[in-house]
């Protein structure tokens, strides 16, 4: 009998034993099911564009003329700024300091300045005006040329004999600039770059490379709006062209053995869906394969397959 009680001990110790662990493993499945529901966070794939721009420092260059005062005393504009005048019209007139206010135009004593060459002609001039040519930038130390400092003067009623009272601007001939890169890797002379002034966006031809200072020198297809009045811009350098697509957050992105994909919920179940990545920026990435107005898991893990959790607003 004794041999007997000793042989079922074992056995029974194997059932309770093997119970324990069944109710043990449910409880932490239970629980780590549950965790994990909680602890998912979602987005939703939408339809939109990467981007690939960078800002750079640009230096314009235009063929301008300053335009200088005879004599001292009062100038009265014609015209607007910025407004166009060809060769030979009258861009001002200047009366002497002490003039008889009825002295005929024309006269010593009260003169009209008028254009010297035809163009925009700006009420302002910041003293580089034959510094900072088109010419100057493909042929002199750009070095030195670029550190040329400029200090912009707008033209008030009093002047002063030899002052330079404002500038005329060839808008017919192509803008040139300098513009400030971190590299020159793949750019050659003759190549495009796509950049955008303001509101306008064109292809600029690149004239010149330059180690120090580090850039390159474009020409414009055309006059840059602005570029007379504000010499030292920012403009935007499409540097790759842009992709359009369904966008997820690049911390959805998930690899499951050799495939990368992103898990998604339908109808509140999590399954792993494979994606192919179109193009990416620093916090999207364009997919395929993938239906617009999706959730997706934004913090992916391991053991997420076939849960079921519900995806609050978002």
């Amino acid at each position: 009998m004794e041999k007997k009680k000793q042989k079922t001990k074992p056995k029974r110790y194997w059932f309770w034993g093997g119970l324990f662990l069944i109710l043990v493993g449910g409880v932490v499945w239970s629980y780590r099911s549950n965790f994990a529901a909680k602890d998912i966070k979602f987005a939703v794939a939408q339809t939109g564009t990467i981007t690939h721009e960078r800002k750079i420092p640009a230096t314009y260059a235009n063929q301008e003329l300053p335009v200088i005062a005879p004599f001292s005393g009062t100038i009265q504009f014609i015209g607007n700024d910025g407004q166009r005048f060809r060769r030979g019209e009258t861009l001002a007139a200047l009366q002497q300091n002490g003039a008889a206010p009825g002295t005929k135009q024309g006269s010593a004593a009260n003169m009209a300045i008028t254009a010297g060459m035809g163009g925009l002609f700006f009420h302002q001039s910041d003293g580089l005006e034959t510094i900072m040519t088109s010419d100057n930038l493909m042929s002199m130390d750009l070095q030195k040329l670029i550190a040329q400092t400029s200090v912009v003067k707008n033209t008030g009623q009093a002047v002063q004999e030899g002052e330079v009272v404002g500038k005329i601007v060839n808008n017919l001939m192509p803008t040139m600039a300098f513009l400030q890169l971190q590299s020159l890797d793949d750019l050659t002379v003759g190549k495009t770059l796509r950049l955008t002034v303001g509101n306008q966006t064109m292809n600029a031809k690149i004239m010149r490379k330059s180690e120090n200072p580090m850039g390159v020198v474009v020409q414009f297809p055309h006059y840059v709006d602005g570029s007379a009045s504000n010499r030292h811009q920012e403009v935007t350098w499409s540097y790759s062209p842009q992709t359009s697509g369904v966008l997820v957050p690049k911390s959805a992105l998930w690899t499951q053995g050799e495939e990368l994909g992103v898990f998604v919920s339908t109808e509140g179940v999590v399954h792993f869906k494979k994606v192919k990545v179109l193009d990416e920026d620093d916090q999207q990435a364009c997919v395929d394969n993938l239906p617009s107005g999706i959730p997706v898991v934004t913090n992916p893990q391991d053991g997420l397959e076939g849960l079921i959790a519900k995806v609050k607003n978002i």
